[in-house]
């Protein structure tokens, strides 16, 4: 329990493990981690005391659609945005936006590995009134790097230097950023490793208050009718790990 309290303290500080990702597909987008922006402020529509968007993670690509165009491999999917939002020098408060991004990956058709040029196309996030797109007058490009490990595993670098405008109004209205935002893909721990961990850790702070477990026990007793009921729990992973077959 005490590696979790650990790689719980860890995720408060910072998601990203490392500025790449490790794979069994070697298909993009990628299938695990999701892209950050190295600094503080990911983006400011059209300064930071308006409003100032905040440690946004994109990831959770889904619905998949690959498309060979000459070359260039054109990918459409849905995908999920987290992060927090101020307005007006306000509060920073918690925003998920969700919907559909378009990408280009130059010569991918045809290869596995390589170091391609990649471009975003398209974006268009919704959520708690907020929508942001991708520029449609300035290009976002970037480049991805897919090396094959050996053993069946793919490492994967990629970033994005992403123009986008924001709107409040549904969309009649966009405010550009001021500037281009730069975002790295990385590796992140998986909900269901952290989250187990979590719940792991809050039923024993559960448990020792309202009962000392007895040293002839090693589950979980929350009440004097449970002793002699040993329960067990799946081992908490620590967030950072990934095992592969």
């Amino acid at each position: 329990m005490l590696r979790c309290l650990t790689a719980l303290l860890i995720l408060a500080v910072a998601i990203p493990a490392t500025a790449s990702v490790i794979t069994t597909d070697p298909n993009l987008p990628p299938n695990v981690g999701g892209y950050v922006s190295p600094t503080q402020v990911h983006a400011c529509y059209p300064n930071c005391a308006s409003i100032d968007l905040t440690n946004v993670l994109h990831s959770f690509f889904f619905n998949v659609i690959r498309i060979p165009v000459g070359p260039n491999e054109l990918e459409t999917f849905n995908s999920t945005a987290t992060g927090m939002v101020s307005v007006g020098g306000g509060s920073f408060n918690p925003v998920t936006l969700n919907g559909p991004v378009q990408t280009t990956v130059f010569g991918k058709v045809g290869n596995t590995i390589g170091t391609f040029a990649t471009e975003m196309t398209a974006m268009n996030l919704v959520g708690a009134g907020v929508t942001i797109r991708e520029s449609p007058t300035l290009q976002s490009t970037g480049q991805t790097t897919i090396t094959d490990n050996g053993g069946g595993t793919y490492r994967i670098d990629s970033f994005f230097d992403i123009f986008t405008e924001l709107s409040i109004d549904g969309g009649q209205n966009w405010i550009p950023s001021n500037g281009s935002t730069h975002v790295d893909l990385v590796d992140f721990p998986e909900p269901a490793a952290w989250l187990l961990c979590g719940t792991g850790l809050l039923a024993v702070m559960r448990a020792k208050s309202r009962k000392t477990i007895p040293p002839d026990y090693g589950g979980i007793i929350t009440s004097s009718s449970e002793v002699g009921q040993k329960e067990t729990s799946a081992p908490c992973r620590h967030p950072f790990e990934r095992s592969f077959p």
